[in-house]
């Protein structure tokens, strides 16, 4: 009897015995559904998953969603046969079931949780249900640190400052790392520079989404380095100096990553975006000014404050653009109660409507300028 279909059947025995059906919360269709006995629970995962996909988007070169969801289930503690981490499983026909077990359901481990559930799911989207889905331990970790890292200042900052007191860990170890039955394991570190150092790299040839989507296949990854590189460096000697020399330039660099006027978009459009249940438990997209109004009901509360903790850890990276609406918006999450806090409610949700429109006025008369120049710089077509 495999892994899965253990964890299958002790959820199967446990599951009844609660008496309640599990709550189920969706980010974007096509991309995560996650289950879980606990509605805040389900929720904060959901929300995780959404920002992962949101920062992870173009490094992996995400669809806009795909036509099955990753299914994400929190097992309850104490279920025969589940991991304590995560597993990730890949069904006939694509389909990838992440189970979260009591030891992944927060902080970093559930972001490396959910960036190994979407890289398999990845993997089956480009390569079909035929191919099953290869995932490398440093593919994991390097992800879930760019994850960390341009979601947070200060854990790059972190990153680059540890990363000074070592030497830089060899290619090979790094490309050929082990994978824990419970998890990646391996150099997180290393990763993350390897991740963002390959990126870097690449050009307009599309080295990187030509090298991941190979990696994904399986196979030698050093001649996969090798072929979606063509032209730098074929020994595995030279290979190792060119490496080397990124891992230094990267831990040099001292720009905080910021956001382009498209991520800062979407960041803030997720940020105030809430659906709710409503009576026929089908979603239903409520009004920021609908939402503050219950800013004092525990659970609006509660994720009103997360996502108050998401938006702040973003703030010093906005976009000029839309860094009013960002600050409008912050203000608005940590809104007090009483009458005051009433009227400053309503004054706070029309600002943050200018201060949005006002950033959307910006973006798009910058891009249509652009587009001008661009047009002007080419020449008449022949």
């Amino acid at each position: 009897m495999n892994h899965v279909l253990r964890l299958v059947l002790g959820l199967l025995a446990v599951l009844p015995l609660r008496g309640a059906a599990p709550v189920l919360a969706a980010s974007l269709a096509g991309r995560f559904e996650v289950a879980s006995m606990d509605a805040a629970t389900a929720h904060r995962v959901a929300a995780a998953a959404e920002e992962g996909w949101r920062v992870l988007a173009a490094p992996l070169g995400l669809p806009p969603a795909f036509p099955s969801p990753v299914f994400v289930r929190v097992v309850p503690g104490r279920t025969p046969g589940a991991p304590l981490t995560h597993g990730v499983a890949v069904e006939t026909g694509g389909l990838v079931t992440l189970w979260l077990g009591p030891r992944a359901q927060e902080g970093r481990a559930l972001r490396v949780a959910l960036v190994d559930a979407l890289l398999h799911r990845l993997g089956a989207a480009l390569h079909g249900a035929t191919i099953q889905p290869v995932v490398a331990s440093w593919m994991v970790l390097g992800a879930a640190g760019w994850w960390e890292t341009r979601t947070d200042g200060a854990r790059l900052d972190a990153l680059r400052e540890g990363s000074r007191r070592r030497p830089p860990p060899g290619l090979v170890p790094l490309l050929e790392g082990p994978r824990g039955a419970s998890g990646p394991e391996g150099d997180a570190a290393g990763a993350t520079w390897l991740f963002t150092f390959l990126i870097a790299e690449s050009g307009r040839g599309g080295e990187w989404p030509r090298l991941l989507a190979r990696l994904l296949a399986g196979g030698d990854p050093q001649a996969m380095l090798a072929q979606a590189y063509p032209g730098r460096f074929g020994e595995p000697d030279e290979r190792e100096l060119w490496w080397q020399t990124g891992w230094h330039y990267h831990l040099r660099q001292r720009v905080l990553p910021g956001l382009e006027a498209e991520e800062a978009r979407e960041l803030l459009a997720a940020l105030a975006r809430f659906a709710f249940a409503d009576e026929a438990g089908a979603d239903r997209l409520a009004p920021l000014v609908e939402v503050l109004g219950r800013r004092t009901e525990p659970l609006v509360a509660a994720e009103l404050a997360r996502r108050g903790v998401d938006l702040g850890r973003s703030i010093a990276g906005m976009h000029p653009f839309y860094r009013n609406a960002a600050l409008t918006l912050a203000e608005a999450f940590v809104l007090g109660a009483g009458p005051e806090a009433d009227r400053r409610r309503d004054a706070l949700v029309a600002q943050w409507e200018r201060d949005w429109a006002d950033g959307r006025t910006l973006e798009a008369a910058t891009a249509e300028a652009l587009d001008r120049w661009e047009a002007r710089r080419r020449g008449p077509v022949p």
